[in-house]
């Protein structure tokens, strides 16, 4: 089994978030981020801007500047 870089968990970010990687892709990336000491953070980070960019669209956009 293939391990992935740094880089490539990076290039799949978005596809984990929008549910488009295989079930197996899903995995490897996990593991890679559950055991590299600099992805975590910025799949947290990823989560969370994923998530209120969905907040805000559930809403009908983003709050009038003013």
């Amino acid at each position: 089994m293939r391990r992935l870089t740094c880089a490539q968990a990076r290039d799949r970010a978005s596809d984990l978030l929008d549910g488009e990687l295989s079930p197996g892709l899903a995995e490897e990336l996990a593991r890679h981020v559950a055991s590299c000491p600099t992805c975590p953070a910025l799949y947290r980070a990823l989560i969370q801007l994923h998530r209120e960019l969905r907040a805000i669209r559930a809403v009908g956009g983003p709050p009038a500047a003013g």
